[in-house]
């Protein structure tokens, strides 16, 4: 996933592009009888304009973390509050993971090619880990407590032992990871691969890919979200599609066209929802049945680009800067 601080861009709209938004965010839930997302609360995160990346509510912190790329920081928000902490300095991170035992936060970074790591109570740096190439995804294990990483454009996914911040083994994979996640029912890590539009299923005991799923009509996959009960995994193609996989047999079983340009998506399972993060508009999507099928297209500001769901309150985060600062803004179905 990348994103530039693109000041010059927004030097004399970027304020205008929020009001806009949230005018034709109003004027879409007037043509519905039930909205689909309401604008809650606008948060300013410190530290000025600037890019984010990946974003992770973790209930276990109860902080909402998004990887603030354009200041070299991570924005954090107590959610019991909803108000912005201090924004820890720590390079231009993307991935952001948790590993509770441990007590540590990972931020994979690009540009310095490490992962950071941050206490998890005083939220400051106390580490890192050199690897040998830019890091896009960070996720955490449950069946084996290691971290992982995936190397950004790169080949590989690292293994990182928490309680020794080292690195433990390394999954090989095609060209070019992009977002993953763990599976506990199945208890497998779902890789999506941009290069060949597939999702390598990595068996963490062993750590090697043990099947590989082809994503079909999703081209360039980037957002993917699980939904374990049912047994499948949906993935986001950069050109406008969303398709539904069967875990047990691999294949495509429904394509859902869906905004162009989408980077993260995230699943509630109480709502039956799918939140897709798409270039200006959140595309909501009901969990069906036989599959899925869209809701609607929400309008969101041209940089906000991530997403994530809090399953306690239902809330939908997304991220985004202007010309005078970077906000989160909360969103309530």
């Amino acid at each position: 996933m990348k994103s530039t601080l693109l000041k010059n861009r927004f030097a004399t709209a970027g304020v205008v592009v929020f009001a806009i938004t949230i005018v034709a965010l109003q004027a879409s839930h007037a043509r519905l009888q039930t909205p689909l997302l309401k604008v809650e609360k606008k948060i300013t995160i410190p530290g000025g304009p600037g890019g984010f990346d990946w974003m992770l509510v973790d209930r276990n912190t109860e902080r909402l973390y998004a990887t603030h790329k354009g200041t070299k920081s991570c924005a954090i928000v107590d959610l019991r509050t909803d108000m912005a902490l201090t924004s820890p300095v720590i390079g231009t991170a993307q991935g952001v993971a948790v590993a509770k035992a441990a007590g540590k936060i990972y931020l994979g970074d690009a540009d310095e090619k490490k992962i950071a790591v941050l206490d998890n109570k005083t939220m400051k740096k106390v580490g890192e880990i050199a690897v040998e190439g830019p890091v896009d995804d960070v996720i955490f294990c449950e069946k084996n407590g290691m971290i992982y990483a995936d190397h950004d454009d790169g080949e590989h996914v690292w293994v990182i032992n928490p309680k020794t911040d080292k690195i433990v083994g390394t999954v090989r994979i095609p060209e070019a990871p992009e977002k993953m996640e763990y599976d506990p029912a199945t208890e497998r890590i779902y890789q999506n691969i941009k290069s060949n539009n597939t999702v390598q299923v990595i068996d963490p005991m062993t750590n090697k890919v043990v099947r590989i799923f082809k994503t079909e009509q999703a081209v360039g996959p980037h957002g993917i979200a699980l939904d374990s009960k049912a047994g499948r995994i949906y993935v986001a193609g950069k050109n406008g599609k969303l398709v539904v996989i069967d875990i047990k047999s691999g294949n495509v079983i429904q394509a859902v066209s869906i905004a162009q340009g989408t980077d993260q998506i995230a699943i509630d399972h109480a709502k039956k929802r799918i939140y897709c993060a798409c270039k200006n508009n959140i595309s909501v999507v009901e969990i069906t049945d036989s599959g899925a099928k869209l809701l609607g297209n929400v309008p969101t500001p041209d940089s906000a680009h991530t997403i994530a769901v809090d399953s306690q309150t239902h809330a939908v985060w997304t991220c985004y800067f202007d010309a005078s600062g970077s906000y989160l803004l909360k969103l309530l179905p």
